[in-house]
């Protein structure tokens, strides 16, 4: 690439190539502002203006701080994106082929510096694994027991799986379905409008895949892609993480086999239900393969701006593939799920932290170029990748601001704790400190320890900022748990085998078994990598199903009213899972025979006017809700009403069937007897408003729409 200035020509002089990236950089800032006046004209001019500044400080960084060999190659790419932003900026189309447009843009940039890395830079520099016979029986093996793990917790569970759980597993459907009809630019065409929303096509394209090759509504099959794709890499990465500051804790030698063995083990006792979510069919565990490698990268590119000086040429191209590599990483996880970028940011200001830390120690001998280089191609590349979501969220940046928007999912204290009681355990914790005090007492490089410690610290305190969290989400703090636990493991096990392994073996009893539980208070060891007893209902759900199969029509909806995990509006669509033999996906929503209800008030708005359709309304008695029932009026106000008659329930009538569910819940049906229109709608919302109103002191969030 850096041949663009033959050398028959005579190369230019150095300043006329820096003059040259300079104003290629300036252009890009401007077409930038230009587009974000064009895209988001009601912020202007704080939003272009930032959006400029940002740009062109980045692109003046890189210019500035660039090699010449490379000053060229740079300057085709700023000029080539303020050519690309500039025709945005002029394009008449709507918003969402703009957005589209971005997406392609910015999957081709990934795509292209990824096979650039995977093509030109040594493993070394990225700290790429060196794959083993071995470590293919090994993870063959993992495979088998993170297998057997899925079966016994799904079968003695006999669990069914709900929300975000079947929600992933019905987008893997939809993409076997258009996989196997050979309709994959419609899968492209899908994941690329969903790099802006906040549920990413991305966990259920390998899932997909591999159902449209077998069999597209097998949940086996599901979970065994979870198995593979996800669960197995997310441990495995845990697994070297904690092997990594085992060995900067002074562990030598040993059989590396044996060493990732037992850190692998030690990974799922510290934190077994995130196995556990996993086997219920959620993919997020796949992101910590992610999240690890961009630790180790964030490590990697400490150490290089940490080393001596000299060597610059060649350190100025390490640094870049590493920010390279580094950036695609915290990217991805952020493609993967959208609350993997608390730990993206976390990241980002670990590392920040330990080079100013590195700065402050060195001055003058600090490599500052090279420190600015970095930062100046992150922001560059952060801003590039990020484009389709910043086209999306930019106009309308109230419409997510989630710490608004999840108000609900905010519990009390109490409640909170004993979550985290039963998913990690107040032991686990305890245990996790004090391996970390091990470990800051035994390491002579504290650098990948910091990273993990503050990482995890930012990341927690951000999730917590919005909402708090579940079971899935406290993969923002695996990492710290099963390194923080798992290396000290390892330097027993290397300085006696017998004591290493029945140091691993106690903790798999206390974490994996109610051994604990018998005798210690609720809390101390966690619960929730056991099976959960099954529903008590299950039989009363198949004889709903039936039911419901026999009247449900896109003409005559079948509909419910509810927000708990014993009834829900989504109940009704999750049925089928009872007896799989139809696909849940319909190729246009006017052939459901159901209508997808609102569930909290921040975030759906009033009560869906598609109710309107439901030809038979199912309830819950009492009225079911699971966030705070201050921000989920659009469940209870339509509840109450059916219940009692009034409002829209004035126009159904009780047909006397009701179906009894767990913890003394019934769904009771109502049926239409009268035709709602527009203005019953209307009301509804209204009441909806006055509702709010009246509980409106000391919420979060807007009203909606």
């Amino acid at each position: 690439m850096s041949s663009f200035a033959p050398a028959a020509l005579g190369a230019p002089p150095r300043a006329r190539l820096r003059a040259l990236a300079w104003v290629a950089g300036v252009a890009l800032g401007v077409a930038v502002g230009a587009l974000a006046s064009r895209i988001a004209p009601s912020l202007a001019p704080l939003a272009p203006l930032t959006l400029g500044a940002m740009t062109l400080l980045a692109a003046g960084g890189l210019a500035a701080t660039l090699e010449e060999g490379a000053l060229p190659r740079y300057a085709g790419v700023f000029a080539l994106g303020g050519l690309i932003a500039f025709l945005a900026a002029l394009w008449p189309s709507d918003s969402d082929r703009l957005e589209a447009a971005f997406g392609v843009a910015s999957l081709g940039l990934a795509g292209s510096a990824a096979y650039s890395l995977a093509m030109s830079a040594p493993r070394r520099t990225l700290g790429g694994p060196r794959v083993s016979a071995g470590h293919l029986a090994l993870a063959g093996a993992l495979i088998g027991a993170l297998g057997l793990y899925f079966i016994v917790y799904v079968v003695a569970s006999r669990d069914l799986m709900i929300a975000d759980f079947m929600a992933y597993r019905q987008v893997s459907i939809a993409v076997a379905t258009l996989l196997d009809a050979g309709r994959w630019p419609q899968v492209i065409a899908a994941f690329v409008v969903s790099m802006k929303n906040d549920y990413s096509w991305a966990p259920a394209l390998a899932p997909g895949a591999v159902m449209a090759l077998t069999a597209p509504l097998s949940r086996p099959v599901y979970e065994a892609a979870l198995v593979v794709f996800y669960a197995v890499p997310g441990v495995a990465a845990l697994a070297i993480l904690t092997r990594d500051l085992a060995r900067r804790a002074g562990m030598r030698g040993g059989q590396p086999l044996a060493i990732l063995a037992i850190a692998m083990a030690a990974a799922i006792a510290a934190y077994p239900t995130g196995v556990a979510v996993a086997a219920r069919g959620m993919p997020d565990i796949g992101g910590l393969a992610l999240y690890v490698c961009a630790l180790r990268l964030a490590e990697r590119l400490a150490r290089i701006l940490a080393l001596p000086g000299g060597h610059d040429l060649r350190l100025a191209r390490m640094t870049r593939r590493v920010t390279l590599a580094l950036a695609l990483s915290i990217f991805a996880m952020f493609l993967f799920r959208r609350w993997y970028a608390f730990a993206g940011i976390g990241v980002a200001a670990a590392l920040a932290l330990e080079v100013a830390m590195l700065a402050a120690r060195r001055g003058a001998a600090f490599r500052w170029r090279e420190a600015a280089m970095a930062a100046a191609l992150g922001a560059l590349l952060a801003l590039a990748l990020l484009s389709p979501v910043i086209v999306d969220w930019l106009p309308h940046p109230a419409d997510h601001d989630y710490a608004a928007l999840y108000a609900a999912y905010r519990n009390p204290p109490a409640i909170f704790l004993q979550g985290i009681g039963d998913w990690v355990g107040a032991g686990v914790f305890v245990l996790a400190l004090a391996g970390g005090a091990v470990l800051a007492a035994r390491s002579s490089d504290r650098r990948l320890l910091r990273l993990v410690v503050v990482t995890t610290a930012v990341a927690g305190c951000l999730f917590l900022r919005v909402q708090t969290p579940y079971a899935h989400h406290l993969y923002l703090i695996a990492p710290a748990l099963a390194a923080l636990i798992g290396a000290p493991i390892l330097l027993l096990f290397q300085h006696s085998r017998v004591v290493g392994l029945a140091a691993l073996a106690a903790l798999a009893l206390a974490t994996m078994t109610p051994m604990v539980g018998a005798f210690a208070p609720a809390g101390i060891a966690p619960t929730g990598g056991l099976p959960r007893a099954p529903r008590a209902d299950l039989a009363e759900l198949r004889r709903l199903k039936d039911w419901v199969d026999a009247r449900a029509r896109p003409d005559h909806r079948v509909c419910g009213l509810g927000s708990s995990y014993t009834f829900s509006g989504q109940l009704i669509d999750e049925l089928w899972q009872l007896d799989a033999a139809r696909s849940p996906i319909y190729g246009d929503l006017k052939l459901r025979p159901s209508v997808k209800m609102s569930d909290v008030d921040t975030v759906d708005g009033p009560p869906n006017p598609d109710i309107q359709t439901c030809a038979f309304m199912l309830v819950g008695d009492p009225v079911q809700t699971h966030l705070d029932p201050s921000y989920q009026q659009t469940v209870i106000v339509p509840s109450r009403e059916m219940l009692a008659g009034e409002g829209i329930g004035a126009h159904y009538r009780r047909t006397g069937e009701v179906f009894h569910l767990e913890k003394n819940v019934d769904a009771v049906v109502f049926e239409r007897i009268a035709p709602l229109n527009d203005a019953d709608i209307a009301a509804l919302a209204d009441r909806w408003r006055d509702a709010r109103a009246r509980g409106e002191t000391g919420l979060r969030g807007a009203v909606g729409p």
